[in-house]
Order: C-alpha cells, then structure tokens, then sequence
C-alpha cells in the first residue's frame, strides 16, 4: 500500500512594507505627520496565516515648540517599535498586526517623564483600512491611547498606506 505524501509548506516569508504614513494625535501642540515614508519588514508564517512585524525604520519628526506641562520647549520626535505580537493574515488580504510604539521626545526636562508608550493593532479592517491585493497594496490603521510620558491617555490614529514585496503567496 502506498503512503500518501504530505505536502511539505514552505519557509516562513520574509518580505518588505514600504509606503507613507500619517499619525494624528489629538494634542493641540503636536504636529499633524503625513505622509513620511516608512520601511518595515514583516515575517509571514510558513501557512500564510500569521504576521509579524520584526523590523520598523524611525521615523523622526521635524522641530516643533512643544508644551510640557507649564513650559513650551523645542522638540523632536522619533517613533520606533518596541514590541509586536503575532498578528493574523487571511486568503482575502486582511491583516491585524499589534505593536507598541514608542515616542522618544528629543526635549528632556528633569524630574519629568517625556517619552510616551502607543499600544494599538494595525488592521486593514479599520475604517480608511484596505486588505493586501495582489499587487501588493495595503492599508493599515490604527487607534490607540498612549500611556506614559506627556501624552498619556491621549488619542492617537496611524495610517500605513504601502505595497508589499513579495506578496506572500
């Protein structure tokens, strides 16, 4: 009797993000950023059905006066990833990837904590969110509130706009 052969998946694949964002937060100080380009490199896994993003290339603001507490200082901001979870990827192009970034404030005043935490999952199901097609187009959003440093609790919206290369099947 013959043995069936399974089907042995292929290797995790490596592939590269790169479009613009935009990242709004809802401070009156803090500029509104769009469209700086942005690189990121993502692993999908061996059955196409899990994401994660490994690699995000700073992205750093320009100076702009910024109000911590009573004083309005000159700052500049560069946002990297600390941290990503694996995330989900469906056959119809829909993706959900949970990161933290994290908002490093050039302004240092002592005795006061600056720098600022942003937990939130980028979803191509999001509103202005679009799923990866096969050209390699995606739109990721994200909506989170910030926790620490000088905007904790307030509002924060990312918009990833960008192709993927290689589309991952």
């Amino acid at each position: 009797m013959m043995s069936k052969r399974r089907r042995t998946p292929s290797a995790p694949t490596h592939t590269v993000i790169d479009g613009s964002c935009s990242i709004d937060i809802d401070v009156e100080s803090a500029p509104h950023l769009e469209g700086y380009r942005l690189r990121c490199e993502l692993v999908v896994t061996t059955h196409r059905e899990t994401v994660e993003l490994v690699r995000l290339e700073p992205i750093t603001t320009p100076p702009f006066k910024a109000q911590l507490g009573l004083v309005r200082v000159d700052n500049q901001t560069t946002v990297r990833l600390k941290s990503s979870d694996v995330g989900k990827l469906t056959r119809d192009g829909h993706a959900s990837i949970p990161v933290v970034l994290h908002f490093d404030h050039s302004a240092d005043v002592p005795f006061f904590e600056e720098d600022s935490d942003l937990a939130l999952t980028l979803s191509t199901r999001r509103k202005g969110g679009a799923p990866l097609d096969g050209a390699g187009r995606v739109v990721l959003v994200g909506d989170g509130r910030f926790e620490g440093g000088v905007l904790d609790g307030e509002h924060c919206r990312l918009t990833y706009d960008a192709i993927v290369d290689p589309v991952p099947w």
